[in-house]
């Protein structure tokens, strides 16, 4: 299996446009920064079929680290937010096969 970094997205992304490499990153990236500002505005992105993301709110709690100085000591992780991504029905199908 192997890993896609964003170039060789952006490679397919121009491929299936019929496009030039810069032509498929600006693509890409106008997709990418639209779902990060909608995110940074509150907003949920639902791509039919694909999936959605969400900015979702993570509740302060209490962990032991198991290294560094703290190690055995319950230290605090403060309340914050992250973004949450659920795959869509068509993205878990193609996922399993």
């Amino acid at each position: 299996m192997a890993t896609l970094r964003k170039s060789d997205m952006s490679s397919r992304v121009a491929g299936k446009l019929n496009a030039s490499g810069t032509q498929g990153e600006a693509a890409l990236n106008a997709v990418l920064d639209s779902i990060q500002e909608a995110l940074s505005g509150g907003n949920r992105v639902v791509l039919t079929g694909f999936g959605s993301f969400e900015v979702r709110q993570v509740k302060a709690r209490r962990v032991r680290p198991i290294r560094g100085g703290q190690a055995g000591n319950l230290i605090t992780v403060p309340a914050h937010k992250r973004v949450g991504f659920t795959a869509g029905a068509e993205l878990s199908k193609a996922a399993q096969g």
